[in-house]
C-alpha cells in the first residue's frame, strides 16, 4: 500500500473538520475560530477534491472500502448541496446541507475506525 493513502484520507478529514469550524462560529468567539469559519467554502471544495483523489489512489492500489465509498460519498454530498445553496439560495438546499454535515462527520469517523489498520 502506498503511503499516499492514509495521507490523502487525513487531508480530507483535517479539511472536512475545518470547514465544520463554521457551525461552530457563533459560539465560540476565538480569533482563530473566526478566521477559519470565513475559509468555510475553501476548506469543503479542498476536502471533496481530496476525497476524490484519496479514493482515486485507493481504487487504483485494490484497497476499496464501502466505509470509504459511503464517507466519500457523504464529503460530496455536504459540498454539493453547500455548494448549491450558496449559487441558489435556496432554504432547502441548506438545511439539506446542515444535515449532511454532521451526518458525514459519523461516516468519516466510522471509516477510520473500521480501517485503522492501515
Amino acid at each position: 500500500m502506498t503511503p499516499l493513502i492514509p495521507a490523502t484520507g487525513i487531508l480530507t478529514a483535517v479539511l472536512f473538520f475545518l470547514a465544520a469550524t463554521n457551525g461552530v462560529k457563533r459560539y465560540v468567539k476565538n480569533g482563530a475560530i473566526q478566521w477559519l469559519a470565513r475559509q468555510h467554502k475553501v476548506f469543503g471544495a479542498l476536502a471533496a477534491l481530496s476525497a476524490i483523489t484519496h479514493m482515486t489512489i485507493a481504487v487504483s492500489q485494490g484497497e476499496l472500502r464501502i466505509t470509504g465509498t459511503l464517507a466519500m460519498l457523504g464529503v460530496l454530498t455536504t459540498a454539493f448541496l453547500g455548494g448549491g445553496f450558496f449559487q441558489k439560495g435556496s432554504r432547502w438546499l441548506y438545511i439539506g446541507h446542515r444535515i449532511a454535515g454532521p451526518l458525514t462527520a459519523l461516516l468519516i469517523i466510522g471509516h477510520i475506525i473500521f480501517n485503522s489498520s492501515y
